[in-house]
């Protein structure tokens, strides 16, 4: 027997079964650059019963035998249930495989109350148990082993310990990207790129062979090909945009059609797609699988402000470049023409995007990874609720309390169909311009108001804390207790003082460094939890739901904001709006913003802090359909010239590009010279363009994307209507699609003369200017009497004297 040692950074984690029983593998990279596999087979399943625990439950309980497998063993065992210590029966099996099927056999007792913890996935399970983190460092000693596996090392560990040590080994890193056409839904091209600099594009049929491109004998040798590439390669991390649910999907149909393995992995087993909700993810053992364009769905969207998360429109923004400008059509014309180099031009571009956006994404994706402590596979495919539960079941292992068990479907439904319960306050605007504009907001309001008010589960209606003012939630009938300190409170206090701790770290670092880049975003992954936690107990499929602490903390929400609009009323200043955990007020300067900030948090208590944000010298809140002030729909001018928007179609994805651009220079005018009727004269101008034919097709695409089947849409809206011409065409289209089309002019309904942006000859002027450009622009116009007819047929004048607020 070989002894072996080795450091190593946790990349993956699963399992396989070994003589029938399970064998935990530890995939990751060591200190030395290696890549590595440890085996760990100490690990056994288990369960929780709560139930009368007596000699006669225990007995029958081991006597159950399920297909020839019986329990191996049981332990009486206390455990906290929302903080109560509780008595309870841990069953331990043989397989993961029957934790449910011995579950089963016992739910019906009389005797057992509940079952617990049944429901967790046993390599969760045993990072969480191990008290192993991702993307963190462990030391393994064990015997060295010689197994048909693509690692450099492969240790079978007695011993796994986690060290201290800081940063992550450097990792081989491998984009690609594959091209279709319309004919026999035929991949014509996969382009390959690694972050060593190796480039290379296959594709099949006639063509010659340049240094970048190889052209194989047909689809099925080249699909082989880019296998034996990724092998050879032989990355860490594979990377690509909308992977999981398409290149993937495409690669292993057309390999069963062609009846060869399309093997990625390091063990030699092929993708295995994990189901999660509607869509699968795909899994390769030993090689790190990121889907950039899931991160970004879930996670990094709400923080963008591209309009729609195309690979083009996200590289823009986050690389300041996007693809290759080619249509559908110039793909196919270019195939039929065997113009492979630009086909290989187009293709590389993607996988070049996407091994850029990894250097951006990676880092996230590992420091949520390290503060979640589940797999950087799975924390890149969660939502902001499933990032806070997984925090959530490794914290009540450690405090000793039981997880709460998954809600069954009827009890999800049950909680969705709940009427809703009231939210943050809205203290509508007033509409018109604004000068000397101080915004003040929340630090972390509903996070802050959980940790000061103790808001938990096991905190509600305490007896000790009955009857006390101090307790009882603002409007509300119960209360949350002052004494004992709640489990979730706790977690987020933790958190918070987490990310104080980093952004320290980071006044005392140079911007430029790895080390600060690091930190940056651990804080930013620690600050996502946080801020997703409120959300959590009012999300239906969430463990620890409940509708009561929500409600409590959007009722503190309301109390503390109105009770800031007071405290500035009493100083003689104009509130202008107060949305949830946001205050726009009339102040004279940016001293008189910081005195009147020093007096509000003075008279907080807890960690609740208002924050001043900044002084601007304008500001439009314009009026709804209804005639009162819209909620979130204003633009601000700060003292650099700077314009923020929020609420207008210029941050909105369903309207075209000439709405926005007209919008935005309308703003950008009555901010900056206070002049609505040059702004009115932009529009004007706008549409004589338009009925000119003078505006470009690509500022008349509109971009909407199918939310679901095009089966479940009742109405026929255009996009579902050109969703359905394109399939027609041969084109694939499926849920989560970006739909992209001109309403062009002729006969029939807007949906009838949708069409496909690529196709689209020409476009309805009236169309644009009636249902877009008027409209939008109206949206800021009409704070100042303006109408649709006054656009459109003139001549209004009007001044901005009386819209002014001093």
């Amino acid at each position: 027997m070989q002894r072996a040692a080795a450091k190593l950074c946790i990349l993956g984690i699963d399992y396989f079964m070994r003589e029938d029983k399970p064998v935990v593998r530890i995939w990751g990279k060591t200190d030395k650059g290696e890549s590595i596999v440890v085996f760990d087979s100490g690990f056994v399943p288990y369960f929780y019963i709560e139930a009368e625990i007596t000699p006669e439950l225990k007995r029958e309980v081991e006597n159950i035998e399920i297909g020839g497998q019986k329990i191996l063993r049981i332990e009486e065992v206390e455990k906290k249930i929302y903080g109560k210590p509780t008595k309870l029966l841990k069953v331990y099996v043989q397989k993961a495989a029957d934790v449910s099927k011995f579950r089963d056999a016992v739910k019906d007792r009389k005797d057992v109350k509940e079952e617990y913890e049944y429901s967790i996935s046993f390599y969760k399970r045993y990072l969480i148990d191990k008290g192993l983190i991702p993307v963190e460092w462990i030391e393994v000693r064990g015997e060295k082993k010689q197994e048909e596996i693509d690692a450099d090392t492969v240790i079978e560990a007695d011993e796994i310990k986690r060290i201290e040590k800081e940063g992550y080994p450097e990792l081989r890193v491998l984009a690609f990207d594959i091209e279709c056409i319309e004919e026999d839904d035929k991949i014509i091209a996969i382009s390959v790129m690694d972050n060593s600099g190796y480039k290379k594009v296959l594709t099949h049929g006639k063509g010659k062979k340049t240094r970048n491109i190889e052209v194989l004998k047909g689809e099925k040798e080249m699909i082989e090909r880019f296998a034996d590439i990724v092998r050879k390669r032989d990355p860490d991390i594979i990377v690509g945009y909308n992977t999981d649910r398409y290149d993937f999907i495409k690669l292993t149909e057309k390999a069963d059609k062609h009846r060869t393995k399309f093997i990625l992995s390091r063990d030699g087993s092929e993708i295995v797609f994990k189901r999660r909700g509607r869509i699968s993810s795909a899994y390769i053992a030993g090689r790190l699988h990121l889907d950039i364009y899931d991160f970004i769905e879930h996670i990094l969207g709400s923080t963008l402000s591209s309009e729609i998360l195309t690979l083009d429109m996200v590289s823009k923004e986050l690389l300041g470049k996007g693809k290759e400008k080619m249509t559908w059509e110039d793909i196919e014309k270019a195939w039929k023409k065997r113009d492979l180099k630009k086909i290989a031009k187009y293709c590389l571009k993607d996988s070049e995007l996407a091994l850029e956006l990894s250097k951006y994404i990676i880092p996230q994706v590992f420091e949520l990874s390290r503060v979640v402590g589940q797999t950087p596979f799975d924390v890149a495919r969660m939502t902001y609720s499933q990032l806070v539960e997984w925090l959530l079941i490794r914290r009540a292992f450690e405090e000793n309390e039981i997880i709460p068990n998954t809600p069954k479907y009827d009890e999800i439904e049950r909680r969705r169909k709940a009427p809703p319960y009231t939210g943050g306050y809205v203290q509508l605007p007033k509409p018109g311009i604004h000068k000397k504009i101080a915004l003040f907001d929340f630090q972390s309001l509903y996070p802050s108001i959980t940790i000061t008010h103790n808001i938990s589960p096991e905190t509600l209606n305490c007896k000790c804390c009955e009857g006390n003012p101090k307790a009882k939630v603002p409007g509300e009938e119960h209360h949350f207790c002052l004494k004992k300190k709640g489990f979730i409170p706790k977690i987020i206090e933790e958190l918070i003082k987490k990310r104080n701790e980093l952004k320290e770290k980071m006044k005392h670092v140079k911007r430029d460094t790895p080390y600060y880049k690091s930190l940056y975003n651990r804080q930013y992954a620690v600050k996502i939890l946080t801020n997703s936690s409120y959300g959590y107990y009012a999300y239906p499929g969430s463990r620890w739901y409940s509708r009561v602490c929500a409600q409590s903390i959007a009722a503190w929400g309301r109390y503390y904001i109105k009770r800031v609009m007071e405290m500035a009323e009493k100083e003689g200043v104009d509130v202008i709006y107060g949305d949830t955990d946001s205050l726009f007020i009339i102040m004279r300067n940016k001293e008189h913003a910081k005195r009147f900030l020093s007096r509000v948090n003075k008279s907080l208590p807890g960690v609740m802090e208002l924050e001043f944000r900044d002084m601007y010298k304008t500001g439009i809140f314009v009026p709804s359909k209804t005639g009162t002030a819209a909620k979130k729909k204003y633009a601000l001018l700060d003292y650099k010239g700077n314009i923020v928007v929020r609420g207008f179609e210029k941050v909105r994805r369903d309207w075209a590009g000439i709405a926005k651009k007209t919008q935005e220079k309308v703003i950008e005018i009555i901010l900056k010279e206070g002049s609505p009727e040059k702004a009115v004269k932009i529009v004007k101008e706008t549409i004589k363009k338009l009925r000119e034919g003078k505006i470009k097709k690509q500022d008349l695409i509109i971009y909407t994307q199918l939310t679901k089947e095009l089966g479940e849409y009742e109405a026929i809206s255009p996009h579902v209507a050109v969703a359905k011409k394109l399939i027609e065409s041969g084109r694939n289209i499926r849920t989560g699609s970006t739909i992209r089309y001109v309403i062009t002019s002729g006969e029939g309904s807007i949906s009838f003369r949708a069409e496909p942006a690529e196709f689209a000859g020409d476009y309805d002027p009236e169309y644009y200017i009636r249902n877009q450009v008027v409209p939008a622009a109206l949206r800021v116009l009409s704070a100042f009497g303006y109408t649709e007819k006054d656009i459109l047929e003139d001549k209004k004048k009007f001044s901005l004297e009386g819209f002014f607020r001093r």
